[in-house]
């Protein structure tokens, strides 16, 4: 064995020992240097690649992978990894393979049961999802990540209580505790959730990003961003010198608002949706945070701000209505789309889409409190699901002089 060889053995022992011993890092630093010694052997391109999706390093780890799993595809654990880094990526079609040949070479684990069942719901083969998800908790049923997963499936199947038990279940087994109990909260209409967490909220767009407006404008037709605009009474200026737009998303609103705003500001909480925002130029600033604490955090005053299909996703707007009221100029805009809620509610009411609709007197009461006064409403679909509209509430107010 050549000296170079001899070097690259050692390093990759090394790195096989730092792994079992979970010292992500210098693993990494091992293999690299056994690689850089014996380029494309296979095993080191496996570990490595392996090693990478342990640390979270998933663009690296998804050619390594490939690479690997093209000289040796038998490496049911280089599948399972490779297919983690696939879904992590975003790219589910390759996921969703490289999971069904984990599973065809042996690694037939809960997790990777999970996460077919996965990659399977974003396929739209909800069955199939189905069979996958309760053979994981089946399996195992201690992995609460799998009763999460299966809940959301119940969930958008309209099988409320099945849903319901399959998130107590992932709740009783240690998962996120705010989170599931907003998931509860929504099925069973017991104690009222005031707030969407964050990390939902967070999590949901940061995914959604990608085929945010494929999927929203394309598919569910939704409109709200457009007809907020349009609809903007004609008391309001021409253009205005500065314009907010809450949950400004991927920049929708902001391309209709443009023409008019001297100055555009655009506000949200995920970052994967300011970076398409920020590729449309249409801002003068971006800002990434939550709502209530950016408003709080901010002086500058606006005289218009838009927030189409935002409050669906706050909850309760006391500390919104207050904040905005320091931050809109005299004789100032606010509009808003909401979703309407049924019956004389005196609160939002959070309901099985995990989206909150708002009652018309609850929004009247908070505006006259905090020196608006509705100028305009306009009923309109926000949006179609299976061909019905979803109706929605523009409203626009105006503040006191």
């Amino acid at each position: 064995m050549s000296e170079s060889l001899e070097q690259a053995r050692q390093a990759f022992v090394r790195g096989i020992a730092l792994f079992e011993g979970q010292q992500y890092e210098p693993a990494d630093e091992a293999f690299t240097q056994a690689l850089a010694l014996a380029p494309g052997r296979a095993s080191v391109l496996l570990n490595l690649g392996v090693t990478k999706v342990h640390r979270q390093l998933f663009e690296q780890a998804e050619p390594l992978l490939q690479a690997a799993l093209v000289a040796d595809d038998t490496q049911g654990d280089g599948w399972a990894a490779l297919g983690l880094a696939q879904m992590e990526l975003g790219q589910w079609d390759a996921a969703l393979g490289s999971h069904e040949n984990a599973l065809t070479r042996g690694v037939a684990s809960a997790v990777v049961r999970m996460r077919l069942g996965q990659c399977l719901a974003r396929a739209g083969r909800t069955p199939e999802a189905l069979a996958a998800l309760e053979a994981a908790v089946q399996q195992d049923a201690d992995l609460a990540e799998a009763w999460s997963q299966l809940g959301h499936l119940r969930r958008e199947t309209q099988q409320p209580a099945e849903a319901a038990r399959c998130y107590q279940n992932a709740l009783d087994r240690g998962a996120d505790a705010d989170l599931h109990r907003y998931y509860l909260a929504a099925l069973q209409h017991g104690a009222p959730v005031a707030h969407a967490p964050r990390q939902y909220v967070q999590t949901l767009f940061d995914q959604y990003a990608d085929e945010f407006e494929d999927h929203l404008v394309g598919q569910l037709r939704y409109q709200g961003h457009r007809v907020l605009v349009e609809q903007l009474p004609a008391a309001c200026p021409p253009r205005f010198a500065q314009v907010l737009d809450l949950g400004c998303g991927t920049g929708l609103c902001g391309l209709h608002i443009r023409p008019r705003a001297e100055v555009l500001w655009g506000l949200d909480l995920s970052a994967a949706m300011l970076d398409k925002a920020r590729a449309r130029d249409v801002y003068d600033r971006l800002i990434e945070g939550d709502l209530v604490k950016a408003l709080h955090s901010e002086t500058a005053a606006f005289d218009l701000v838009l927030a189409a299909d935002v409050f669906i996703y706050v909850g309760r707007l006391e500390d919104v209505f207050a904040l905005l009221a320091q931050r809109i100029r005299p004789a100032g805009w606010l509009a808003f789309t909401i979703e309407e809620a049924v019956g004389s509610l005196d609160g939002p009411q959070l309901l099985p889409s995990l989206r909150y609709a708002h009652p018309l007197g609850y929004i009247q009461g908070l505006a006259a409190q905090h020196g608006f006064r509705c100028v305009h409403t306009h009923s309109a679909p926000l949006r179609w699901d299976q061909d019905t509209g979803v109706p929605g509430q523009y409203l626009y107010l105006q503040r006191s002089v």
